[in-house]
């Protein structure tokens, strides 16, 4: 190892302190290292000057696996895999679609795997057709592997695995999908007949059809056991007992779209106070007439004198607002590459400053969430660890009470939907944790937030009905991107703030010495539903239709 003299930032310091697994891939991939001379120096460096100050036995084995050479094959892989990846970009670029989605599987493929990584273990199995199934014999699927759709139907549907695929590259090699079979988590469904209370709704029983659509979906994924987190989304989402509730009605609800669309519609009371709205439309016009930054920051310090005029709450929220809107002076200046980065380092700013409260602690990533652990405990797969939401709430008495998660705008329609379904499952762990700590009383909901690009939709979940977790949307707004839509700031402040003002009010019921009001509810609950297994297609000498 080179021992010349490597200038330490206070980031690369900082990771062997804080990152629970500070490996050298993991280090490169953090700061996007692409020479590998370079990377491994400063890696080496900023260790033996952590070393150097805290002797902390975890980083003294990575030292010495380093000097054993345990990791030269894994910096060896990681380096491979980068330029492979900038090969995909290249061809992403250069060819047509149908052509580069051929060639980018056929890259995958020559991907190297990290030695020592916890990819999930895949074992072949016979089949009767020309694929060969691998199935995972660890059900919680890695990111390495991309574009894991399939439709209702088997690994032997090919128009739906490989249906972009010009026909020159049919016989080109052998190629993967990863599909997710529900078929050992179908038999512990808790899906029951009688109910002690249904959700009827000028006289149609939505209860009955949302029953109805669990028996039909377990009888199909009973015949076949492989679901699309994309094409099969309600379907998934019932297996969990979660109906969503939101503009678009399910197909499998008799009713019509009028009943449908009253039972969506919210009734919201205005939570910002005038002051606030004034100051926001005076800071879009300043924006739209493109006055400088620094006429707008000196008006921007001149309207807190306005905290005079406002009681104790309405001040409070004042200022909270005259923060947030500030981050967002600069929107004629974001470059539109740049536009996920710009969102989530504003997003980030809103939920601390608007969840800023000693009622309430926000916890974001790399925490793992309590109610999924114990609700993943009854899995034999997944007896280790929760799932890890973007961010979480907890309240004083430790409840986790509102989950988030967060997506760019590029991201996968899959990624996206397993992400949205993901939180889902979040709802419902902490709704049973809270009603098994609490009893089941009414007003008792957990909360969801859900962040696509500039796009933030706010769900409540409530287990009012026997057997049914209703996900119910409550807001859908846009973060402002560019000066012409400042005004969405009056939208997306009045959501938070009303989601706030809901939890509150949960706060208060759980803290409440009143039972529920029949003892019955206490048995609404359903026992969860197991994660699906991944299940490596490979794919051989298959011909378009």
């Amino acid at each position: 190892m080179d021992s010349k003299k490597v200038s330490i930032s206070k980031k690369e310091y900082d990771f062997f302190i804080n990152e629970a697994r500070p490996t050298p891939t993991e280090f490169f991939k953090k700061f996007n290292c692409t020479s590998k001379k370079t990377a491994v120096s400063i890696w080496y460096s900023a260790l033996r000057e952590v070393l150097k100050i805290r002797d902390d036995l975890k980083l003294v084995n990575i030292e010495q696996n380093y000097k054993d050479g345990k990791y030269k094959q894994a910096i060896d892989d990681y380096f491979k895999t980068s330029v492979l990846e900038k090969e995909k970009t290249y061809v992403d670029k250069t060819l047509t679609k149908k052509t580069s989605k051929a060639i980018r599987s056929r890259i995958d493929d020559l991907l190297p795997e990290e030695t020592g990584s916890k990819k999930p273990r895949l074992m072949e199995s016979q089949q009767n057709d020309d694929s060969s199934i691998l199935m995972s014999a660890d059900p919680k699927i890695k990111q390495e592997f991309p574009g894991s759709c399939s439709s209702t139907s088997g690994p032997s549907s090919k128009p739906h695995l490989e249906e972009d695929i010009e026909s020159k590259y049919y016989d080109a090699g052998k190629r993967h999908k990863i599909l997710y079979s529900w078929k050992d988590a179908i038999g512990n469904i808790d899906i029951r007949d009688a109910s002690k209370k249904d959700w009827i709704f000028e006289n149609h029983n939505l209860s009955n059809d949302f029953r109805n659509f669990q028996q039909k979906t377990i009888k199909q994924v009973k015949e076949n056991s492989y679901l699309c987190f994309k094409k099969d989304f309600h379907k998934i989402l019932c297996l969990s007992n979660i109906m969503l509730v939101e503009q678009k009605k399910p197909s499998y609800l008799t009713c019509d779209q009028a009943i449908w669309s009253t039972i969506c519609r919210r009734q919201t009371s205005p939570v910002l106070s005038l002051v606030i709205t004034t100051v926001i439309s005076e800071y879009s016009s300043l924006l739209n007439c493109f006055a400088s930054l620094d006429e707008i920051e000196d008006r921007w310090c001149a309207n807190f004198a306005k905290v005079t005029e406002l009681n104790n709450e309405d001040r409070a929220n004042f200022c909270k607002c005259q923060i947030i809107l500030r981050n967002f002076f600069l929107l004629d200046s974001i470059n539109k590459n740049n536009e996920d980065t710009f969102v989530h380092s504003t997003l980030h700013d809103l939920i601390n400053e608007m969840f800023r409260d000693p009622l309430l602690e926000l916890v974001w990533a790399n925490s793992e969430s309590t109610a999924s652990k114990r609700q993943r405990s009854n899995d034999k797969e997944n007896t280790v660890k929760g799932n890890k939401p973007d961010f979480k709430i907890l309240n004083n008495d430790r409840d986790e009470i509102l989950f988030g998660e967060v997506k760019p705008k590029d991201s996968s329609s899959i990624l996206v939907k397993k992400d949205f379904i993901k939180l889902g499952d979040f709802q419902v762990a902490t709704l049973n944790e809270i009603i098994k700590k609490h009893g089941n009383k009414n007003g008792l909901i957990s909360f969801g937030i859900w962040v696509t690009g500039a796009r933030i939709r706010f769900y409540e979940m409530d287990l009012s009905y026997d057997g049914i977790y209703r996900m119910v949307l409550v807001s859908n707004v846009v973060i402002p991107t560019e000066r012409a839509q400042f005004l969405n700031l009056m939208t997306v402040l009045e959501a938070f703030f009303n989601i706030k003002r809901r939890i509150s009010e949960v706060i208060t019921v759980i803290a409440s010495n009143t039972p529920p009001n029949s003892p019955s509810r206490s048995t609404y609950g359903r026992v969860p539903t197991s994660s699906p297994k991944p299940v490596k297609v490979t794919i051989s000498g298959l011909q378009p239709n």
